[in-house]
């Protein structure tokens, strides 16, 4: 179910009323309806869109809450200082689980996650479990219907497990099984958190992969070479984030913690290579989860990351 943007959400201390160098980003966002909005010529400024469900994180037997990760997120961004000035910011609201099947709600999401990116010259896609990559992936097809589309994906997991239903754990798998013109590179993956199943489908399917520990504060350049590389070979990339693969000392608030996990500051060196291409359609950010945040922390780290991401 569609539900409209809360304006509450936005807030935090005001520095100046009319001075934009002082403004925070709860002063200069707008609110929309992605209902009733027209398609624009041009593609202008932010579209942020939340994925309020855990429903595939339940199915997969993980820790339910992250379907209030996005109003988090938005509760810190709200709070960050706007330095980007971009020509709009627009809050779409989020999208929620009630009742059906998970596919259901994904497909939902995928309608209208496809507004925003015809709208905007980024796109950001808040989770809410990671399955929200599969709601991405279909906005993707649907504006580049011809495409060769790279998924880039951060992430202790594989996420292709082969489940009977669909969940956080299934949606690359799905992906790959449904759309020959894709390929798939995982950055962050944790040895203690794949099986060997898992290792036969990625070899199998052709899926690029580096572990954490490969990753541990510079990118080296053959991790650099590796990524441009991806990017230069496909006509439209798309961009996700499972916070459960920065170790959990950083990010303790997410379905799954993870031990040795990535340092933040490495996310952001990946995520301002990966938004330098003009071929990034979108990204999406998931598994934060409140119910085990500390001191806000995993979704402050969040809403940093989109903050920094604004081009």
């Amino acid at each position: 179910m569609y539900s409209k943007s809360n304006p509450k959400l936005w807030k935090g201390r005001v520095d100046s009323q009319n001075d934009p160098k002082q403004f925070k980003h709860f002063q200069t966002v707008t609110f929309a309806n992605l209902e009733n909005i027209e398609n624009q010529f041009d593609k202008v400024g932010v579209g942020l869109l939340g994925y309020a469900v855990d429903k595939g994180i339940e199915l997969n037997e993980g820790r339910i809450g992250t379907k209030k990760g996005p109003d988090e997120i938005k509760k810190a961004f709200a709070q960050l200082p706007d330095l980007s000035e971009c020509e709009s910011l627009v809050d779409y609201g989020n999208v929620e689980y009630t009742k059906g099947s998970l596919s259901e709600v994904q497909e939902e999401m995928g309608r209208l996650a496809a507004r925003v990116i015809q709208q905007h010259h980024q796109s950001f896609f808040i989770g809410g479990g990671h399955d929200i990559a599969y709601a991405q992936y279909l906005a993707t097809r649907h504006i580049y219907p011809d495409a060769s589309i790279g998924i880039i994906n951060i992430d202790s997991h594989f996420e292709t497990r082969a489940d009977v239903q669909s969940n956080s754990g299934t949606m690359f798998r799905q992906i790959l099984e449904k759309d020959d013109n894709i390929d798939y590179l995982v950055l962050g993956l944790s040895q203690g958190r794949n099986t060997r199943s898992l290792y036969e489908y990625a070899e199998e399917k052709g899926i690029i992969y580096v572990y954490a520990d490969e990753i541990l504060n510079d990118l080296s350049p053959t991790i650099k070479d590796k990524i441009e590389r991806f990017i230069h070979q496909h006509e439209t990339i798309m961009f996700t984030i499972s916070m459960d693969a920065i170790d959990s000392a950083f990010a303790p608030g997410v379905s799954e913690p993870t031990v040795l996990g990535l340092n933040p500051h490495s996310v952001f060196d990946i995520g301002k290579r990966v938004i330098l291409s003009e071929k990034t359609s979108s990204i999406s950010i998931a598994e934060v989860n409140p119910n085990y945040d500390i001191d806000h922390r995993t979704a402050q780290l969040a809403a940093n990351f989109i903050h920094h991401f604004i081009e």
